[in-house]
């Protein structure tokens, strides 16, 4: 399984995300965006129309780490991320 993962180096939560998914193995496309802003725009579009991010943005939260599997559909939750890994394996 690849996963793509949205965020940014200065998110505490992301760093951790990262080590995570290094330590299990899984392979991933890291779309940090703290100096891509097409990786930003990219991520903005999915956070503006999806409603996984109803409550991040009701709560003022950017919504990051976000990871996106290969059929599309999105995860705030890196332990979804590990448990969709090791189904897969």
């Amino acid at each position: 399984m690849k996963v793509v993962m949205y965020g940014t180096k200065a998110c505490p939560d992301c760093v951790e995300a990262e080590e995570i998914l290094k330590e299990k193995g899984i392979q991933y496309l890291y779309m940090e965006f703290s100096d891509n802003i097409g990786y930003l725009k990219r991520f903005l579009t999915l956070r503006d129309t999806n409603l996984i991010f109803d409550e991040v943005k009701e709560n003022h939260w950017v919504g990051v780490p976000c990871f996106q599997f290969q059929d599309g559909s999105l995860s705030l939750d890196i332990d979804e991320v590990v448990k969709r890994a090791e189904e897969e394996a």
